[in-house]
């Protein structure tokens, strides 16, 4: 029994053993991470194929830190950060056999030997970057061996680039690169964020790296001088060049960006390159921003280009008209333009690529175009009707044109985020394949109920896929107008179906205060509505109340008037019956002489007998100059008094009349006592011919007329009229004098 249980410890322990991980390593499922300065004392687990050794001390490694431990041979995977030692030693990687990845990265170390690399015969990708203090020499030197037979990915970053001298990427540097003695088969190539005094690329084709290198990386570089870019024949492999970032010679940046008729002869090089990435040179540039209104002809350049990024290289316009190879108009597929400041892009410019599928506009100042050349901003994209992605956020674009989506039916993807666009009235119903629609961040109030359908049917009719439209961070508005009350509920009620976004991105301003409209918007408005609508109807209430109570006063004091003007003038009618008349006379005729037959003769004795009818008296109520004047006094006293004792003044005027001095002294006296008018013309007198007084007096008062007929002529209106007027306006003149005397009475007491 007891040599059983012994022996099932012993399997037990083995087994634990085997399985377990050092102390200073932490091991998930494939991968051990451990952080020492000599490794050769762990133990990992048979499962690990990947191990990261951080803190390590290059100067503890040696030939048998690795190869004294079988378990290394079975590690795929290595990653070393390295903290201290100047040197990597003769076969340290010695053991290693299994490996296909190694990353070594050792800020202080300046030196390796030559067979650093030995036996690592299946490494495919070695990752050398941070190195910054290693001599390129050393690192070449050791490349020159026939170590890494089968190597494929080779990343440099920051080689050597503590140092103020440069890497001069020549015939020695590409030909280590590719192996002396063996040919490599690179595939990678990174050498990103390196000062080259030279980059020769007549080097890079004549050490065979374009019959297999793919992708080549020289972000972040300073090129200083570069020898052989004008090549005479095409690097056959290169698929992925990306230059982002990196300060050129003014030559190259002439050469790239402003010779680009001479595209076809110079750039034969790249015809075989799919996707150009060209970021970030415009930064470097002490030029004004990048501006071409020329044509060009490229169709004879057999360009294989897939994908293209121009961004941020302070681009401001693109009135380019592009003549591609039928080769180029078939792949060219996803171009980016973003970050730059372009205010104008010719639709020519971007039409030829018919199967463009991606186009980043972002980040430009595309407004400007929209506003000064709207027609041609709906026409941009009218061509490219393949495309999948379109963005165009970050614009500051205020409006988008009804029909710029018409033809672009296989749009997925539509970002017109982070502009200013107040509202969506353009046309996106035909967008069937839509899977995003992004319009946050812009200055919408209110989504209108036509839109709101649309985007219904959208979501409906996109049944292969779900449509998600953001609709979040606008300045929405909480009231009781329709329009925002509808979108507020349609919003909160399609939170769920095709609207996304965080909840706490939708938000609505009620009253100066921001409401969260999935909490408690909804809620808060509608009370809001009922209290203004309570006191809307109240308000509505009040006002025809008050309507009523206005008319019902003015009819009462209306009628109060005429009830009192009646008073007055059977009043009146008494005071003249009996003889308690305050004047001598209702009314003073003035006339001119040369109208005396007439007045005199017809007119006066009519008017005096009209209104001893209209009085029931036989005392004379006209006065007249040629009767009253009083012989022997002053014309201007006689006037005077015969005003005063007069209620009204009746003025006969002609064209005589107005030409009379003594005449125009009784219209400017009776004006200046303030005494009421008649007008009675005689004849058509033109208001030019009248006084300014008359003048006055006949555009602001109704007159009568004096009608000559076959009967010796007649008045208009009629006597009985008139003579209405004249009763009536002596009982408005004793009431304002009534009431003027009771205002000087309240005033002196």
């Amino acid at each position: 029994m007891y040599p059983t249980v012994a022996l099932s410890l012993t399997v037990c322990m083995f087994i634990a053993c085997s399985s377990a991980c050092s102390t200073s390593c932490v091991c998930i499922k494939h991968k051990a991470t451990c952080r020492t300065p000599d490794p050769s004392g762990l133990v990992l687990s048979e499962h690990i194929r990947e191990v990261v050794l951080q803190d390590l001390n290059a100067s503890l490694l040696t030939n048998n830190t690795f190869s004294a431990n079988s378990q290394w041979s079975q590690i795929e995977t290595l990653e070393i950060w390295a903290n201290g030692g100047e040197s990597l030693g003769s076969r340290v990687f010695t053991g290693l056999s299994g490996l296909t990845y190694l990353g070594y990265h050792n800020e202080h170390m300046f030196y390796m030997e030559y067979d650093a690399f030995y036996g690592l015969d299946h490494l495919k990708e070695l990752d050398f970057s941070t190195n910054i203090r290693l001599q390129t020499m050393s690192f070449l030197i050791s490349m020159y061996s026939k170590n890494l037979p089968r190597l494929n990915k080779l990343t440099l970053t920051g080689l050597h680039s503590y140092y103020v001298e440069t890497i001069n990427a020549d015939y020695n540097f590409f030909q280590s690169i590719a192996g002396l003695d063996i040919q490599r088969n690179i595939t990678y190539l990174d050498i990103s964020n390196v000062t080259f005094g030279e980059f020769n690329f007549q080097a890079f084709i004549q050490n065979g790296l374009c019959d297999s290198v793919h992708k080549v990386y020289l972000r972040y570089a300073t090129f200083l001088n570069i020898q052989g870019y004008v090549a005479e024949e095409t690097c056959s492999s290169l698929e992925v060049l990306d230059i982002s970032d990196s300060l050129l010679p003014n030559i190259m940046l002439d050469f790239t960006i402003s010779k680009i008729d001479f595209l076809c002869r110079l750039t034969m090089f790249y015809f075989n390159i799919e996707e150009l990435y060209i970021n970030g040179l415009g930064k470097y540039m002490m030029t004004p921003p990048l501006q071409d209104d020329r044509d060009g002809d490229l169709s004879s350049c057999p360009y294989k280009m897939r994908k293209l990024s121009l961004e941020n290289n302070l681009i401001k316009r693109l009135n380019y008209t592009v003549k591609l190879h039928n080769d180029t108009q078939k792949t060219m597929e996803w171009i980016s333009l973003a970050g730059n400041i372009l205010e104008f892009i010719s639709p020519l410019f971007l039409s030829p690529s018919f199967n463009l599928k991606y186009l980043d506009l972002s980040s430009n100042q595309l407004h400007k175009m929209q506003e000064h050349y709207e027609d041609m901003f709906e026409l941009l994209i009218q061509n490219n009707t393949k495309l999948n992605v379109l963005k165009l956020n970050r614009n500051g674009i205020a409006r988008i044109p009804s029909n710029m989506f018409l033809t672009n039916t296989e749009l997925e993807v539509l970002d017109l985020s982070d502009n200013n666009l107040s509202s969506l009235d353009f046309n996106i119903g035909r967008l069937t394949n839509l899977k995003v629609l992004n319009l946050s961040y812009n200055a919408i109030s209110y989504i209108d109920a036509q839109t709101r359908d649309t985007m219904e049917q959208l979501a409906a009719a996109t049944n292969s896929h779900k449509l998600r439209i953001d609709l979040s961070n606008m300045p929405y508005i909480c009231s009781c107008d329709d329009n925002h009350m509808e979108t507020i509920q349609w919003i909160h009620r399609n939170l769920d179906t095709f609207i996304t976004s965080p909840r706490e991105d939708y938000m609505c301003t009620l009253q100066d205060e921001r409401l969260y409209i999935f909490q408690n918007a909804l809620e808060k408005t509608k009370s809001y509505c009922r209290v203004q609508r309570v006191k809307r109807d109240l308000a509505i209430s009040l006002s025809i109340v008050c309507v009523f109570l206005l008319i019902g006063i003015a009819v009462f004091l209306k009628i109060q008037g005429i009830r009192r003007r009646q008073r007055e003038r059977k009043n009146l009618l008494s005071q003249i019956e009996v003889g308690k008349f305050p004047k001598k006379f209702l009314a003073f005729l003035s006339f001119s002489s040369d109208d005396a037959e007439l007045v005199v003769n017809t007119i006066l004795p009519r008017l005096n007998s009209e209104l001893q009818l209209k009085t029931g008296t036989s005392r004379v109520l006209v006065c007249s100059g040629d009767r009253h004047f009083r012989p022997g006094y002053a014309l201007g006293e006689e006037i005077i008094r015969c005003i005063e004792d007069s209620a009204v003044t009746i003025l006969a005027v002609s064209k005589n009349f107005c030409q009379k001095e003594w005449c125009r002294k009784e219209v400017q006296e009776t004006y200046d006592q303030n005494k009421p008018i008649v007008l009675l013309l005689l004849e058509r007198v033109e208001p030019d011919d009248m006084g300014k007084v008359l003048r006055k007096l006949f555009s602001r008062y109704a007159h009568a007329s004096w009608i000559s007929d076959s009967n010796g002529g007649h008045i208009e209106p009629d006597w009985s009229i008139l003579c209405d007027a004249l009763l009536d306006l002596t009982v408005e003149q004793s009431e304002k004098n009534t009431f003027k005397l009771k205002w000087l009475n309240w005033f002196s007491s």
